[in-house]
């Protein structure tokens, strides 16, 4: 196991309960296999992170497969030897389980979200190793992950650089220019176009590319579950989002693929 105690930075070891370090600080697993490594002073509200309802709209929209062929295009940035794995910001865990599917049976993916929820989602559905945790202070072993994945989800540079293995990838996938352009408009009388994310501070970007590809979702509970996820959700208007949900959405998923490796 590669997690470290978040209140003294020393290596983790698994008991029957939980898992706990030297200096006897204990972490609980939770039923659904999870641990809970967000201590309180690190937390900036009681219930952190995306809330229940998106979460669970989120799980139901992304099991529908409507974001499925993403998943070919990150995966072939992650090579199949890979042993170790870590998902920031993982949430109820569709992706992680896809990267899990991909590499081998041996390969330790780790998921991480400061959302409870999401991770509750994910540790009960999803094989992982799952823990509730911020991603500014990362509770994993130095240079411990020869690959880290964020997926729309904040970071800290000073992090990536500790936990990546030296020759290690990081990859960033974000949101481009025409991501879900036309519900944005919608939205927004002054659409601000998505720029490529900027690379990590002392990473060179290795390789990039653009994915691409239509979305439509019938009305209904789909449609209601799209306009859940959004981060954008809460500038709908309750008559828009009505009307959206009874008519159904077409539009286009456009992100940016970018993988970096470390430059000093």
């Amino acid at each position: 196991m590669h997690f470290i105690c978040p209140l003294c930075r020393e290596p983790l070891i698994t008991t029957a309960q939980g898992a706990s370090c030297i200096h006897r600080h204990h972490f609980d697993r939770a039923k659904e296999g999870y641990l809970n490594l967000l201590p309180v002073q690190q937390k900036k509200s009681r219930e952190p992170g995306d809330a229940k309802a998106q979460l669970r709209a989120r799980r139901e929209f992304l099991a529908a497969g409507y974001f499925a062929p993403l998943i070919a295009p990150l995966c072939e940035l992650i090579p199949p030897a890979t042993q170790t794995l870590l998902d920031i910001g993982c949430g109820e865990g569709y992706f992680t389980h896809a990267l899990q599917q991909h590499l081998s049976a041996s390969a330790l993916v780790y998921g991480i979200d400061i959302a409870r929820e999401g991770i509750k989602l994910a540790a009960k559905k999803y094989q992982g190793r799952y823990a509730v945790a911020s991603s500014f202070a990362l509770p994993l072993a130095d240079h411990s992950m020869q690959v880290i994945t964020r997926i729309y989800a904040p970071d800290c540079d000073a992090e990536l650089q500790r936990v990546l293995a030296q020759d290690g990838q990081v990859i960033i996938v974000a949101p481009a220019a025409n991501h879900l352009l036309g519900l944005r408009k919608l939205i927004y009388q002054d659409v601000r176009p998505h720029l490529p994310p900027p690379p990590p501070t002392k990473f060179t970007e290795r390789h990039t590319r653009r994915v691409s590809f239509s979305l439509s979702i019938p009305a209904g509970p789909m449609t209601e579950a799209l306009l859940q996820m959004t981060p954008f959700s809460w500038r709908l208007t309750a008559p828009l989002r009505q009307e959206l949900i009874a008519t159904g959405l077409e539009d286009e998923v456009d992100f940016y693929l970018s993988a970096y490796i470390r430059s000093e």
